[in-house]
């Protein structure tokens, strides 16, 4: 990635980490194998043929299943080869500053529900994945944060929680509620359905935004 690429995007977006260029996939092998990386963005075609991108992606998963892989490719007939190993993005050579910067965008979104939130309960610490929050309810003296599987008290308030999560994925639909898109099976009017089965209230006065919120995350998303 150009330099001057990146200043522009972390201006915009605060783009943080290192980036790393290798001219080879199995020298990116060897470097992951004493490094942490988030996100590899892999071309398909390279001088020597031992060195195919969809051979090296497929390595790479097989070791770390959970990195974002863009494959890069001036070939659009070899994205049916990307599928096959499960390639987070694709873009076509050459590359579109606008394309590039969507498509960082839509990483620093998927890695930020890789995070995780610590939790005390019972005076033993939990961290759980952002992506497992199903929602939360506002509490006297904090809130209860519900989890795919489980519930924990919280000292934090709503409001605390709601600055804290990706706003593109958690929606305050109530001022009693903070609710994470990717949970809900059914949309009613001004009701909500879970996976877990539970029902969660949109206020009136949010519905439209909700509507709205929700579209837009299912757009980009589903």
């Amino acid at each position: 990635m150009p330099q001057f690429i990146r200043q522009k995007f972390n201006k915009i977006k605060g783009l943080g980490g290192d980036i790393v260029y290798f001219s080879k996939p199995s020298n990116l092998y060897k470097y992951m194998e004493h490094n942490s990386v988030d996100l590899v963005f892999m071309d398909l075609e390279f001088m020597d043929e031992k060195e195919d991108g969809i051979i090296w992606c497929k390595k790479i998963h097989k070791k770390w299943p959970n990195i974002l892989i863009t494959i890069l490719t001036a070939y659009e007939n070899r994205y049916k080869e990307g599928y096959a190993v499960r390639a987070f993005r694709f873009m076509t050579k050459p590359i579109i500053e606008k394309e590039l910067f969507e498509n960082l965008e839509t990483v620093m979104e998927e890695l930020s529900l890789t995070d995780s939130v610590s939790i005390i309960r019972r005076g033993i610490s939990y961290n759980i994945l952002i992506k497992d929050i199903c929602y939360l309810s506002a509490q006297s003296g904090g809130s209860e944060l519900w989890s795919r599987t489980d519930m924990y008290c919280c000292e934090e308030s709503l409001l605390q929680w709601e600055n804290k999560l990706p706003a593109e994925i958690f929606f305050r639909c109530h001022h009693k509620y903070l609710v994470n898109f990717a949970c809900i099976t059914k949309v009613e009017p001004n009701m909500l359905t879970l996976i877990n089965g539970e029902k969660i209230p949109v206020s009136r006065r949010k519905w439209k935004e909700f509507q709205i919120a929700y579209m837009r995350w299912d757009a980009k998303y589903n």
